[in-house]
């Protein structure tokens, strides 16, 4: 059977898109000539069109899930893929019954022993393991004999492409090219993954007495935007506030700070994409599940808050960062 259309269905948002990409990366290379659509969520639409990997997209408006997916998916019917993957790591009834409705030759998902699993015609039996990498997860469904995620299938992001690059001058005006070029953010939607600003004052007026080349990026969303300012006039190292500015003014700034420090959760799986070296502090969030795949992340762990995490081990892992980068 000559593979020519395949579809993935994966649903919310950057983080979860990007632990697909080794899956996509994977059947680009086994099947080159095929073009690949990927059917997503609103919550990714905005990084969507910078994977390089994906040939079409079809976005699930915002309203009730079910009859968003299922609308978009039969409007797909007419494409007749040839193959159509669940990117999910577990059974999921509202996939198995959108991907019967794009009417693909081969439907590939995890399944159980729920009704709605005899619609997958090409089922992969699910067995959970915790100690298994969601992206890993994923990819066996092309075939269980993947035992790791292979470095040339890491998710990536190409910075080099225009859309990104074209921001170039705009990001040169927020970094110091004389200093390192540290990124923090201090919004985040999981509440234990955020330090305090006195714990970050701490933290960083150190770093900088060790290194007095520090340049801080202070990243903020929405209401976050007065602990930003009262966090920049607590820092002895020079600093400057950002906010979203679009994806591609966001991944080109991504692309060009030295490091990153931050907070458990999307973003991670952004800097890994682009192949950033970061320290990342971890709470509640299963590492073994969700870390980002990348050999330049460095992870500490709290179990609670990461804030209990000791301050003296971050600003080794810090300065470690900094003398790796310095030595490049």
């Amino acid at each position: 059977m000559s593979i020519k259309k395949i579809l993935i269905l994966r649903r919310n948002g950057f983080g979860d898109l990007v632990v697909t990409l080794p899956m996509i990366q994977s059947l680009k290379n086994k099947y080159p000539k095929a073009k690949i659509t990927l059917v997503g969520s609103f919550r990714g639409k905005k990084l969507i069109p910078y994977i390089d990997t994906i040939d079409n997209f079809f976005i699930i408006p915002k309203g009730n899930k079910y009859i968003q997916t299922l609308k978009v998916c039969l409007s797909l019917r007419k494409q007749k893929f040839d193959l159509a993957f669940s990117a999910k790591a577990a059974p999921q009834k509202l996939m198995n019954l959108a991907l019967w409705l794009t009417g693909a030759k081969k439907r590939i998902a995890y399944t159980d022993n729920h009704w709605s699993s005899i619609l997958i015609n090409n089922p992969r039996l699910y067995k959970r393991n915790k100690n298994q990498h969601n992206a890993l997860s994923i990819l066996k469904i092309i075939s269980p004999k993947f035992k790791e995620i292979p470095n040339n299938i890491y998710p990536r992001i190409n910075a080099k492409q225009n859309s990104i690059t074209n921001f170039k001058n705009k990001v040169d005006l927020i970094l110091d090219s004389n200093c390192f070029n540290l990124f923090i953010s201090i919004s985040n939607n999981r509440k234990t993954s955020i330090l305090t600003n006195d714990n970050l004052c701490l933290i960083l007026n150190k770093l900088y007495k060790q290194h007095n080349n520090l340049h801080i990026i202070i990243f903020y969303i929405h209401e976050d935007i007065h602990q930003a300012q009262e966090l920049k006039k607590s820092l002895n190292p020079t600093s400057e506030i950002v906010t979203n500015q679009g994806m591609g003014h966001f991944l080109c700034l991504l692309d060009m700070v030295d490091a990153l420090f931050i907070g458990d959760g999307g973003l991670m799986h952004l800097a890994a994409a682009l192949n950033k070296d970061q320290l990342v502090l971890f709470a509640k969030t299963p590492v073994e599940e969700w870390g980002p795949i990348s050999n330049k992340a460095k992870l500490l762990i709290d179990n609670n808050d990461i804030n209990n995490i000791p301050k003296d081990i971050i600003n080794k892992e810090l300065n470690l960062i900094m003398q790796k980068t310095a030595s490049t």
